[in-house]
């Protein structure tokens, strides 16, 4: 059964206009997973002893409408059994009205902290049930990739002190906030984000930088990545549609 909790979109994940920041909606739908993730027996504790952890592989998340602040969210998680090294979970927000309003599909994959490897099976002290066997959707994860040399550079971003999480690197969050500010500033007029994708290829460890850089897809759709030297550390499609 879907792990259900309650969430009040507070005024300070709200943006200029009180629409709900991508950004935050990813971090509401990072804890219910762990809340979730508790509730069956996953703790802090299981992975200290088993030596590993959860590494977020890549995202996509889906707005038929931006929820506004003071409004409270409904969410439901659920995560599919372990296939091929990746754990699936999908996130569905609701309104008051209890009509959905934001989705979150993601894949996450179980490694060995002290070798640094992905796990193809949990080990046995992890528990066996909560995990459904196949989930019944899926959102789109293709993008359109466009190489360094075809994109504008943006600067350089430092995984600094407020923007990382107890792994110690930059948390996978923060890059839809980044991805967020370096869009035109005219677009936040009449848009709003509909659909997003990320990659996650390397983490950014707690005060190394990466450089960003955009390249325009169509009117409304832009490619962007983050590169530490010759690491890519993540690539990302947004798409935006009127208000």
């Amino acid at each position: 059964m879907p792990f259900t909790q309650k969430y009040k979109i507070y005024r300070y994940d709200g943006d200029s206009r009180g629409l709900l920041k991508p950004g935050a909606l990813l971090r509401y739908s990072q804890q219910i997973a762990g809340e979730h993730a508790v509730s069956i027996g996953i703790t802090d504790d299981l992975y200290a002893r088993t030596h590993t952890a959860y590494v977020l592989a890549k995202l996509a998340l889906h707005f038929d409408r931006v929820p506004h602040v003071d409004e409270t969210l409904t969410i439901t998680t659920e995560p599919e059994k372990l296939k091929r090294a990746v754990n699936r979970r999908f996130n569905i927000f609701y309104d008051g009205e209890g009509r959905e309003v934001a989705c979150v599909d993601s894949r996450w994959v179980l490694i060995d902290t002290d070798r640094r490897l992905i796990l193809r099976r949990h080990p046995p002290e992890f528990p066996s049930s909560g995990w459904a066997e196949e989930l019944p959707r899926e959102l789109p994860m293709k993008m359109t990739k466009v190489p360094l040399d075809q994109c504008e550079l943006l600067g350089a971003h430092r995984a600094d002190y407020s923007r990382c999480d107890m792994n110690g690197h930059l948390n996978n969050t923060i890059y839809a906030d980044l991805i967020c500010d370096a869009l035109p500033q005219q677009t936040w007029q009449t848009m709003a984000v509909r659909d997003l994708v990320i990659y996650y290829h390397k983490e950014v460890p707690q005060g190394e930088s990466l450089r960003l850089a955009r390249a325009r897809l169509a009117e409304n759709r832009w490619f962007f990545s983050g590169w530490n030297g010759d690491t890519c550390n993540f690539e990302a499609e947004i798409t935006l549609a009127p208000l």
